[in-house]
């Protein structure tokens, strides 16, 4: 409880519960006095990036991608670290971005703020580089590229346009940057989470390594499959912790999808109760979908996931429904290929004990170990994609 009040103090999202959702943005009136609204609460949370100096860390390049459909003449903004040279490694690094692993990054925030994306990209990114410092067996580290995507926001902007700038942006680094041919691993934590989720589901044909998936969030669908809510038994078990608030995460939703607030019925509604008849994990809770992405990909073995859910989150269930997706698609597979000896990539499930996304924090042990399974993952598919024996 000390945790999810603290959170709702220093990070004050709860408070946009308060602003318009469906707003006529071509009004510059109304507009501006719904971004009066959002972008204090953004403000504050882009401020935890203001104690974390990426460019003392790292390499650090901006780059603006342009959209050549969509109607939005807006670039997609993405930052890309790299190790930070110095008079130790700038004779001895490889130099060759290409045959580096990519690990492309989308930060959460409900699709709605964007805030401490820099600092989590620091912890993580950091000691990804600390565990290839201490590997002797090879430096493929030394040239990784850690790309951010600053994707569009909801109201403003609602689903699928996280996804559309993400996948712009997967594109655009492996296709016109050549970045990847070293392994090409997505990683999203909380709403980043399911856009790592449909993003890798549909970059298939890319031969994605692996995707880690950190409590995302995840509606999960009626028994008709027409409509998604967050009800869930961990929503209502958790609903209490206010790690995320609940009220906040069915606004985000609301926000994401264009749906209209009704303040008298939803008063009469319990939590989780809101249902949407969009779908913003983009088909991803399907089996079906997965199978089929594979199917039509040259891809000779499923991505493999490593996923994190959290007791004391409400959106816990939404991250076991799918680790049970994934564990079906890759039985569907393994079925197609009988005599096979070679297994699909199982998945790495972690479940931590102290609440959405503190064991960044309170549990580093557990954050260690999982990062250097993932490290080990990715050292696997740069041997195999290069054909290096390490």
């Amino acid at each position: 409880y000390f945790v999810g009040y603290l959170f709702g103090k220093l990070f004050p999202v709860g408070q946009l519960v308060k602003c318009p959702i469906t707003v006529d943005w071509t009004n510059v009136q109304e507009a501006d006095e719904a971004k009066s609204c959002y972008n204090p609460v953004r403000a504050i949370l882009e401020k935890a990036d203001e104690f974390v100096d990426l460019n003392a860390l790292f390499d650090v390049q901006i780059i603006d991608i342009e959209r050549s459909v969509g109607g939005d003449n807006s670039p997609v903004h993405m930052t890309l670290l790299k190790k930070k040279a110095n008079s130790d490694n700038a004779t001895t690094k490889n130099n060759d971005d290409s045959k580096a692993p990519l690990i492309l990054y989308m930060h959460g925030g409900g699709f709605t703020v964007r805030g401490g994306k820099g600092a989590l990209a620091a912890q993580i990114f950091g000691y990804l580089q600390q565990l290839g410092e201490t590997d002797s067996a090879n430096s493929f580290m030394d040239d990784a590229v850690w790309a951010m995507v600053d994707y569009r926001l909801a109201p403003e902007h609602q689903y699928p346009s996280a996804t559309e700038d993400c996948l712009l942006a997967l594109n655009h680094l492996v296709n016109d940057m050549n970045l990847g041919r070293g392994g090409i691993h997505i990683y999203g934590v909380s709403a980043g989470a399911t856009l790592a989720m449909e993003v890798t589901l549909k970059s298939m044909d890319m031969n994605i390594d692996s995707f880690y998936v950190d409590e995302p969030k995840v509606p999960l669908p009626s028994k008709d499959g027409t409509t998604w809510s967050l009800d869930s038994g961990s929503l209502r078990r958790y609903s209490y912790s206010r790690m995320p608030p609940v009220d906040w995460l069915e606004w985000s939703l609301k926000a994401y999808t264009g749906m209209e607030t009704n303040h008298e019925f939803e008063s009469t509604l319990p939590y989780g109760m809101i249902a949407t008849d969009v779908d913003i994990t983009g088909g991803s809770i399907d089996a079906a979908n997965w199978k089929r992405s594979f199917d039509e990909s040259n891809a000779t073995q499923l991505p493999r996931l490593f996923l994190v859910t959290a007791n004391g989150d409400p959106l816990k269930d939404g991250g076991v429904y799918f680790k049970h997706i994934y564990e079906e698609v890759i039985k569907q597979v393994e079925a197609e290929t009988p005599n096979s000896t070679e297994r699909q990539p199982q998945i790495k499930y972690v479940e931590t004990t102290s609440g959405h996304t503190g064991h960044y924090i309170f549990e580093l042990p557990i954050f260690e170990d999982t990062m250097k399974e993932w490290y080990a993952e990715m050292k696997r598919a740069y041997s195999r994609k290069l054909n290096i024996g390490l």
